[in-house]
């Protein structure tokens, strides 16, 4: 739901396992050279795709032409791509400039999507940079994995932001560990992760051993932290080089007889300390028999020892003492853990509210979460959305007073009505809850309220006296009307809304800063 005419460039998941990057910024190739492909670097990671640009005419005089000539001659020469697919006859009649081994031209887009060419793309990058006049529109639709009217934007840039606003409150020195469980808060772990690995952070954090295979196969090399390993996962785990939170004498002993298995040494894991929250880890009288263990063998070593708090985000006296007695807490036992072990480690306890609110607790390393999406406890302002939802109108129904709209007859109609129907339903994410009048979404930043009950991929929209038409855009969150306003309306939290959004919804990922 692109709100403004800037251009950007977006990434998604294309057909046969290949990634779609597009540029919007037709008439400037240099922004491909310069932007596109090291945004690409950013999503590929160490993978070994092939790259493909499909490249269109565009408008200008001879000047202008013969700088984007000589452009994408430099594209080539330097080879930062394997194939190019020429679409137009100016570019079409001056193919011999570009010395490639795969080179299609097509002097038309229909020419070009009743080829067999995208038929033959296989795990590789897609580069589109296609102007207007050759329907750039058209050609993903043939190339994009979930080709899906409703799409949840991923703003790279408000999430970058956001990660500066919280280092902002560290110390240069403090290490960031950023949390990329359930999809990345249902935002694409793969995508978003290497978009941190890019961006500098330390360590990710997932919830699964299989979450953190999936970044691994994807090209992801930072440390992953497992913050819930299983004794049927150990065999990936260590495959995979992902690095276990111990939280409890049983898998203490299963983690540490596999690495035995298997010949480690000083294979890194992470302790949990149980402060106070009493949902996962050691407790305090633990401490001495774990350190017994731990100083018997040199087949484990640990990384860091760490906490959780229950109640920064808050505010209140009665939460903030036992969070501060729970800050108090750790220092003590991490220090008696620190007088035993030989070698030094991190400790860590802030989550995002903690960073905000109590950062002189930020030891060696903090762990971002819902912050990374705009959400925290305290001057909101200062974050950016990062997360937008949208779909389009499919059909629109005049609908009479009398009548009634869905399901069990629950949308009843008192006046004559404009009804609005969505491709969007509670299997996509949307509450039931929010069915007959409880929820509205924006038309044209206007409020139109849910009418009827949701359905599973349907919802229908009071769109009366708004001017609606088929095709046209409804937001369901965005910069405008945050997710976190829903989530509140729910009585739940953020972290709801967001990974209840289906995977079946359409993911891009955009940044406008090129």
């Amino acid at each position: 739901m692109n709100t403004t005419q800037k251009p950007r460039l977006e990434v998604e998941a294309g057909i046969n396992n290949c990634l779609l990057i597009s540029d919007s910024h037709t008439s400037d190739l240099t922004s491909l050279t310069k932007h596109a492909l090291g945004f690409l670097e950013q999503q590929l990671a160490s993978q070994s795709k092939r790259r493909t640009l499909i490249v269109s005419d565009i408008e200008g005089d001879e000047l202008v032409f013969e700088m984007f000539y000589s452009n994408l001659q430099q594209i080539v020469k330097a080879r930062l791509v394997d194939e190019i697919v020429l679409l137009g006859r100016e570019l079409s009649a001056q193919s011999q400039r570009f010395r490639i081994e795969k080179k299609r031209c097509f002097t038309t887009t229909d020419d070009f999507l009743q080829s067999d060419v995208i038929s033959s793309f296989k795990n590789q990058a897609v580069l589109l940079k296609i102007a207007p006049e050759f329907s750039p529109e058209k050609v993903k639709m043939h190339l994009q994995l979930l080709p899906h009217d409703t799409v949840l934007e991923i703003d790279f840039d408000a999430m970058f932001h956001n990660i500066g606003y919280f280092r902002s409150k560290l110390k240069s020195e403090t290490k960031l560990m950023c949390m990329v469980k359930a999809s990345a808060y249902g935002s694409g772990s793969v995508e978003v992760a290497l978009a941190m690995q890019h961006y500098g952070c330390d360590y990710l954090g997932v919830a699964f051993v299989n979450e953190g295979v999936e970044l691994r196969t994807a090209g992801v090399q930072l440390p992953i932290v497992v913050l819930n390993p299983m004794a049927s996962s150990l065999h990936q785990l260590f495959k995979y080089c992902l690095e276990p939170e111990i939280c409890n004498f049983r898998m203490l002993k299963l983690i540490l007889d596999y690495a035995k298995n298997l010949g480690m040494k000083n294979y890194p894991v992470h302790i949990k300390i149980d402060t106070g929250m009493h949902r996962a880890g050691f407790e305090e009288q633990d401490i001495e028999k774990l350190l017994k263990i731990l100083n018997s063998q040199d087949n484990l070593r640990v990384v860091s020892v760490f906490s959780h708090l229950a109640s920064a985000d808050e505010i209140s006296e009665e939460m903030d003492n036992f969070t501060k007695k729970q800050l108090r807490k750790f220092e003590e036992i991490t220090a008696i853990i620190a007088k035993s072990l030989n070698y030094p480690f991190l400790r860590h306890i802030l989550n995002t509210a903690g960073i905000e609110r109590f950062s002189d607790f930020q030891f060696d390393m903090v762990r971002l979460g819902i912050g990374l999406w705009g959400v925290n406890c305290q001057n909101e302002k200062k974050l950016r959305n990062v997360c937008s939802l949208s779909t389009k109108i499919i059909q629109i129904k005049n609908v009479q007073a009398g009548e009634t709209v869905g399901y069990n007859r629950k949308g009843k109609v008192l006046q004559d009505k404009q009804i609005a129907l969505l491709p969007l339903g509670y299997a996509d994410g949307m509450d039931r809850r929010l069915s007959n009048g409880n929820g509205y979404l924006l038309y044209n930043g206007e409020k139109a309220l849910i009418t009827g009950n949701i359905c599973m991929d349907l919802l229908m929209l009071d769109v009366t006296g708004l001017d609606a038409k088929d095709g046209m855009e409804v937001v369901i969150f965005n910069a405008l009307r945050p997710f976190a306003q829903i989530a509140e309306q729910l009585g739940t939290i953020p972290y709801e809304v967001l990974t209840s959004i289906s995977p079946r919804v359409r993911r891009v990922y955009f940044t406008e800063n090129y």
